[in-house]
C-alpha cells in the first residue's frame, strides 16, 4: 500500500519555506502515523528514484520545556542549515515538519554527504544557543511518488523514517541499499548495526556511516553536476549491463543458489537482445562479496551499467530488492523491490529484466520477444533443484557434475516434463563421458537431451546437448545439424558456436572451426576459451601472422579473467600453449605448473600440461603426461590428431601407439 507519514502529535506541517515550531519531541523515539490512499491526492502522481533522508533534533521536547525560545532558535538554525546545505548538494527540501526535515536527493553519494554535513554543522550552531544539540539521520533510496505538491508518498518513506528512528543522537543512519551504493567508496567509514526489524518494513540491514574527511570541508565533487542531469540523459546511449550476483539475505543465508539462480536468469534474458551487450556469468560472479566500487567493477567489466540485488527468502515468501546503477559515475538509475509469494518468482525475474530494458530505452523484437523469459515449469519446487544443480554444474568438477546430474534428476522427478531440467541432465552426462569416458554416460546424454527435445523441439540448450553427444561418437553431420538448429533458435547462445567449433575441429574442417570460434569469441567477448583454440586452429593451418595475433589476444583476453579468478586451474592450462607459441617460454612453464598445481587430478589439465611439454621439447615427459591423462578419462580421440602442440611428436612411436589405442571406435 502507498503511505505517506505524518507526525503523530499536533505538529504544524510546513513546506520547504515555511517556519513552523513545534514542542512534539523529547528524547523518546518518535511515532509516526500512516496515511492511507484516501489521504493521497486524487491527480496522477509522477514517480523517480531517489535518496531520501529524515532528519530530527535529538532532546528538542525537553529543551522546549525548558526554553521555548532556544527551542525555537533551534528550529530556526535547523530549517536555514537543511536549505543551504541541500542545495549545496544538489537535493530538494520537501518539507518541515516541526523539529524535523525531509530531503531528495538524485545521487545517493551526495545524500549521504548532505546528511554527514547537516549533522556536523548542526551541532557547532545549536550551541549558540546555551547548549549544543545533535541531529538523527536516516537515509533510504526507494522509487517515490511525487504529488502536485512536491511531497512523497509511497513504502520508500515509510523506510527512510523507520531508519531515522533507528539511529542515536549525532548519528547518520543507512539503510542496506544505500550501503550497497557506497560500500566500495574509500572515503565513507561504514559500522554495521545488524539487521533491525522495522515496524512496516521488516528486517532490514542497517549502517552507521562516518566520512573520513570532515562534511564541513568535503564539498559536492564536479561529478555531482552529472547527478542533477534528468535520468534520460545518463542513460543515454549505455548499450552494456553487467549482471551481479544477487546477495543472500536468508537468515541462514543457505539461499545462495537461489540468488544466483535468479540473477543468471536475467542475465541470460538480458543477452537475448540484440545490441545490448552483457559480460557472462564467470566474469560478472567473480565480484561475489567484493566491496569494489561500481566505476571499478564497470571499468574492469567495460559495461555502462550494473544490476544488483538481494533476496531474502523466508518460507514461500520472497523479498527482492534489486537496482540498476550507472557504472560510469555511481549514481542509481532505478530500484524495485518485489514482496512476492515464491510462486511469483517467474514472474518477477520478467519484470525485472524489462524494467531493465525500459530504463535502458531499449524493446525486444518480436523473435527476442518469443525468446525471451518463459517459465521453464509450474513447479517451484522443481525449479529450486534446477538452480541448485545448474549452481553446481557452473563449478565444473567431477564430484560437482555429480552432485548436479542428481540435483537435475529430482527436478525431472518432481515436474517429468521441465525440458530444460532435461537437457542440464543432458549436459552432466556428456560432460561425465568426457571426465570417464563411460559409454553408458554417453547414451544417457542422447537419450536424456532427445527427451528435452520431445518436450520441447525450440529448446536451443538440448540441440547442443545431443550435438556434443554426436560428435564424441564421430557422427559429425549430424551433430552440425543439432548445433546449426540451436543457432538459428538462439543466435546469442555461446554455446552452440563453441561446441560446433569444437566438433569441427575434431572432424578436421579447420577452416570451419577457426569461423565458428570466432563468432563464439563475438558472443562473449570476454571468454578467453573460444580465442585460445582458435589460435590453435589458425596455428595447425600454418597461418603465422593470425595465429600470433590471435595467441596474443587469448593471453591478454586469460590475464583479465585471472584478475577475478585467482584459482582457475583451466585459465592457466589452456594459456600456457599460447605463451609458448609467443616465445615465453618460462611463463608457459609457470601457467602450467600452476594449473597441475591447482587441480592435479583433472584429465583436461594434465592433457593441456602434456602439450605445453611436447611444445618445450621435454618429449619423454609430455608422453608420460599423455599417458596420465588418458589414465584419468580424458577423451580426446579425434582431437589429438590435429593438435599442432604434439606436432614435434607425429612421428615417435610411443604417440603413434597412444593415438591408435584411444582412437573411436
Amino acid at each position: 500500500m502507498n503511505q505517506s507519514f505524518r507526525r503523530l502529535d499536533t505538529t504544524l506541517l510546513s513546506p520547504a519555506g515555511g517556519n513552523a515550531p513545534s514542542c512534539c519531541s523529547g528524547g523518546s523515539r518518535r511515532a509516526y502515523f500512516i496515511v492511507n490512499r484516501s489521504r493521497m491526492p486524487k491527480t496522477p502522481l509522477t514517480h523517480h528514484l531517489v535518496a531520501i533522508w529524515f532528519a530530527d533534533i535529538a532532546g528538542y521536547s525537553d529543551r522546549a520545556a525548558e526554553d521555548e525560545r532556544s527551542a525555537l532558535q533551534l528550529i530556526e538554525i535547523l530549517q536555514s542549515l537543511s536549505r543551504d546545505t541541500v542545495r549545496r548538494y544538489e537535493g530538494r527540501v520537501v518539507k518541515f515538519m516541526g523539529d524535523a526535515v525531509l530531503a531528495e536527493f538524485t545521487s545517493t553519494e551526495l545524500g549521504v554527504r548532505a546528511a554527514a554535513a547537516l549533522s556536523e554543522q548542526y551541532v557547532e550552531q545549536s550551541a549558540g544557543t546555551g547548549r549544543a544539540h545533535n541531529l538523527r539521520v536516516g537515509v533510504h533510496v526507494a522509487d517515490v511518488a511525487v504529488g502536485p505538491d512536491g511531497d512523497l508518498y509511497g513504502d520508500g518513506v515509510n523506510a527512510a523514517a523507520r531508519v531515522q528512528e533507528a539511529a542515536e543522537p549525532g548519528q547518520v543512519v543507512l539503510s542496506e541499499d544505500v550501503w550497497r551504493q557506497l560500500r566500495g567508496r574509500t572515503e565513507f567509514h561504514f559500522e554495521s548495526l545488524g539487521d533491525r526489524s522495522l515496524k512496516g518494513v521488516g528486517p532490514i540491514g542497517l549502517y552507521l556511516v562516518a566520512l573520513k574527511e570532515p562534511g564541513t570541508r568535503r564539498q559536492p565533487s564536479s561529478a555531482g553536476s552529472h547527478a542533477a542531469q534528468p535520468a534520460e540523459e545518463r542513460k543515454a546511449g549505455i548499450r552494456s549491463i553487467a549482471v551481479l550476483p544477487f546477495a543472500d539475505l536468508s537468515a541462514q543465508h543457505d539461499q545462495e543458489y537461489f540468488s544466483d539462480g535468479v540473477a543468471e536468469e536475467i542475465l541470460n534474458a538480458l543477452n537475448k537482445v540484440a545490441g545490448l551487450r552483457v559480460p557472462a556469468r564467470t566474469s560478472c560472479f567473480a565480484f561475489r562479496g567484493m566491496s569494489v566500487d561500481a566505476r571499478e567493477i564497470g571499468k574492469r567489466l567495460g559495461v555502462e551499467t550494473l544490476l544488483e540485488g538481494s533476496i531474502r527468502k523466508a518460507g514461500n515468501r520472497l523479498r527482492i530488492t534489486v537496482q540498476l546503477v550507472d557504472a560510469r559515475n555511481g549514481y542509481h538509475l532505478w530500484s524495485e523491490r518485489f514482496d512476492r509469494e515464491i510462486e511469483d518468482i517467474f514472474a518477477i525475474q520478467d519484470e525485472i529484466a524489462r524494467r531493465v530494458l525500459n530504463a535502458l530505452g531499449l524493446s525486444l523484437t518480436e523473435r527476442e520477444e518469443r525468446r525471451f523469459l518463459k517459465p521453464p515449469t509450474a513447479n517451484v519446487e522443481a525449479y529450486e533443484f534446477y538452480l541448485r544443480g545448474r549452481k553446481l554444474f557452473h563449478s565444473w568438477t567431477r564430484q560437482n557434475m555429480e552432485f548436479a546430474r542428481q540435483m537435475f534428476l529430482r527436478a525431472v522427478a518432481i515436474d517429468a516434463d521441465f525440458a530444460s531440467a532435461w537437457a542440464g541432465l543432458a549436459n552432466t552426462y556428456v560432460d561425465l563421458y568426457r571426465w570417464g569416458r563411460n559409454s553408458r554416460d554417453l547414451k544417457k546424454g542422447q537419450r536424456t537431451s532427445a527427451h528435452a527435445l520431445k518436450l520441447d523441439p525450440n529448446l536451443a540448450e538440448a540441440h547442443v546437448a545431443i550435438g556434443q553427444a554426436l560428435a564424441i561418437q564421430r557422427q559429425f553431420k549430424d551433430a552440425a545439424a543439432e548445433f546449426e538448429r540451436a543457432i538459428e533458435l538462439d543466435p546469442t547462445l555461446y554455446d552452440a558456436y563453441y561446441f560446433y567449433a569444437r566438433s569441427s575441429f575434431e572432424a578436421g574442417d579447420l577452416e570451419k572451426a577457426v569461423q565458428l570460434f570466432e563468432k563464439a569469441h563475438r558472443s562473449r567477448p570476454e571468454d578467453y576459451q573460444a580465442m585460445a583454440l582458435r589460435a590453435l586452429a589458425l596455428h595447425e593451418l600454418g597461418r603465422a601472422d593470425e595465429t600470433r595475433e590471435a595467441d596474443q589476444q587469448a593471453v591478454d583476453l586469460i590475464n583479465k579473467y585471472l584478475e577475478l579468478n585467482p584459482n582457475e586451474a583451466r585459465a592457466y592450462s589452456l594459456g600456457a600453449s599460447p605463451l609458448a607459441r609467443l616465445g615465453e617460454r618460462e611463463h608457459s612453464r609457470q601457467w602450467s605448473e600452476q594449473a597441475m598445481a591447482l587441480a592435479p587430478n583433472d584429465p583436461v589439465v594434465l592433457y593441456n600440461a602434456a602439450c605445453n611439454l611436447a611444445q618445450l621439447g621435454e618429449h619423454d615427459r609430455a608422453l608420460d603426461g599423455l599417458e596420465r591423462s588418458i589414465e584419468a578419462g580424458v577423451a580426446v580421440g579425434d582431437w589429438i590428431k590435429h593438435d599442432p602442440d604434439f606436432e614435434s611428436l607425429r612421428d615417435h612411436p610411443r604417440f603413434e601407439a597412444i593415438v591408435k589405442r584411444i582412437a573411436p571406435s
